[in-house]
């Protein structure tokens, strides 16, 4: 490979001409107008797009790489062809967009300055002050690169640089290495735990662990969940640490310390489903890198107590409620207060874009609403509210989960003939276990603490999505389980049992970034 050296930033770059590629812009708007000159010549399109210029790779070709070149240059259907470049054996591709940076020498003649401008047939595209321009090479230049050898070579510049265009990459994210994570199946169901394969159907879950590798992401940490529960354990190591917590509240103690009491696990269980830290240590949630707002409900669910809650994190700054709750009594409709209370947080929050409010659909094996039957659950039928029914580690109806037409989709859980589900515990005595962490979880409390860090997830990927939109995209892209899907799911895709289906993390980011299902 032929090599041209020049000063480039502070360093000097070296620039090696690819043996294979060259540089194809379009002059019309067609579609497939390179693929189908390239492959006149032999030539083989090869998809990629650099600074407006498509990628060809002639290395196929009847005719040597600079007959190609010439001969695509002077076809009317191509407005410029250039050389690909490297800066190292990576074969990484460099394409010379045809801009140059130069910044001439106060001390330079001006009138040599602009008879070398004219020389090398530029036109200025932008004029910072007399010494700083951008330039653009026309058809009587040489190409972008020998302009600016030639210019840091004619003594008048400080500075003289071709714009060059190459791929970006993400930084890649480091993978959980949590060492109980292959327990978690929920977050990507392998058909196996330890050797066993009881319970246990490969592919029941919730696709989390291919949305952390399609998103590159764990979660953001602008992106606060809060969990309104019974009280949550900050000396976990997987729900606390360096800029973690965020406003933290007790409505029953009226204190910035919402610690459980004796028997109070349920929090801490749903707070690690959702988002319990990637520190390799123990479980992780959904949304590991989302930060935490843990909040502890008041002594009722009275209208001023809820309206507390529901404003706190509203004005606080959550970006998703999460509910793994409900009334009492089997026929609650909701107040107005509480109705409307729901709909500001969800309409109103987060500048306007609303907090994303989910509500698990409970546990009684009944219509959520179903007022000849005395059943309504007033929460898990609000419009704005993603209801969230349980499916089991065999991609099967849990028995217990509550049903109907409210329901948004489901998320894997406990249930009969499946796995329970494991996540962080409060640590000693005052835990359900005497580990730091519950192998029992399970409910639509899980399922609904999943879908929170579900939506903490997608929020990370696209902040700009309203509340609304993430519950339409988490129904659109919802997986279709059970044992008759042609049978349990109405003429819009929904089923009383699983709603719009399992939630599947993996396909939401990908309709948010492209990639396929």
């Amino acid at each position: 490979m032929s090599t041209i050296e020049l000063k480039y930033g502070d360093s000097t770059l070296k620039l090696y001409k690819s043996p294979a590629l060259i540089g194809v812009q379009p002059r019309a708007k067609r579609a497939n107008v390179v693929e189908y000159l390239a492959a006149r010549m032999g030539a083989r399109a090869t998809g990629e797009s650099l600074g407006g210029f498509e990628l060809v790779d002639v290395e196929s070709a009847v005719q040597p790489m600079e007959e190609v070149l010439n001969t695509l240059r002077a076809n009317r259907e191509v407005d410029v062809g250039t050389h690909v470049y490297y800066t190292s054996d990576d074969r990484v591709p460099l394409v010379p967009t045809g801009e140059v940076y130069i910044e001439f020498s106060k001390r330079a003649d001006p009138k040599k300055c602009n008879e070398i401008l004219s020389t090398l047939g530029l036109q200025i595209i932008e004029s910072r002050d007399d010494q700083e321009l951008i330039a653009r090479v026309t058809p009587l230049s040489p190409n972008p690169v020998a302009v600016a050898v030639s210019l840091q070579k004619s003594g008048l510049v400080e500075v003289a640089e071709p714009d060059l265009a190459t791929p970006g990459r993400l930084a890649s994210i480091v993978m959980p290495s949590d060492p109980r994570l292959a327990e978690q199946w929920h977050l990507n169901n392998t058909g196996s735990i330890n050797g066993s394969s009881v319970g246990l159907t490969p592919g029941a879950d919730a696709r989390v662990v291919a949305a952390w590798q399609r998103a590159n992401s764990l979660g953001a940490t602008q992106v606060v969940i809060a969990v309104i529960d019974n009280g949550f354990d900050f000396q976990h190591c997987d729900l606390s640490g360096p800029g973690k917590i965020v406003e933290p509240w007790d409505f029953t103690r009226n204190s910035a310390d919402p610690c459980p009491y004796n028997g109070s696990w349920h929090g801490t269980a749903c707070a690690g489903v959702a988002l319990g830290n990637a520190n390799a240590y123990g479980i992780v949630g959904a949304a590991p890198g989302c930060r935490f707002m843990p909040i502890r409900w008041g002594t009722d669910l009275s209208d001023s107590q809820f309206v507390k809650w529901f404003r706190y994190v509203k004005k606080r700054g959550a970006w998703v409620v999460s509910c793994s709750w409900a009334a009492e009594p089997r026929y609650y409709p909701l107040s107005t207060r509480k109705s409307k209370t729901i709909h500001k947080c969800a309409t109103k929050g987060r500048n306007g874009l609303g907090c994303v409010v989910v509500f698990a659909a409970g546990n009684e094996c009944r219509d959520v609403n179903d007022p000849a039957g005395d059943s309504v659950n007033g929460f898990a039928i609000h419009p704005d509210v993603i209801a969230v029914a349980a499916s089991t580690s065999k991609d099967e109806y849990s028995g217990y989960s509550n049903y109907g037409n409210e329901i948004s989709v489901c998320a894997p859980s406990s249930g009969i003939g499946g796995r329970d589900v494991l996540t962080s515990d409060v640590m000693g005595s005052l835990g359900r276990t005497r580990d730091d962490f519950n192998p029992y979880f399970g409910g639509t409390s899980c399922a609904c603490a999943l879908v929170a860090g579900i939506c903490g997830l997608v929020l990370s990927v696209k902040p700009t999505l309203t509340a609304a939109q993430v519950k339409v995209l988490l129904q659109q892209t919802a997986r279709k389980i059970g044992p008759r899907p042609s049978s349990d799911y109405d003429s819009n895709g929904h089923s009383t049992k699983f709603g719009f289906g399992c939630v599947k993390a993996d396909a939401v980011v990908a309709a948010l970034i492209g990639g396929g299902p």
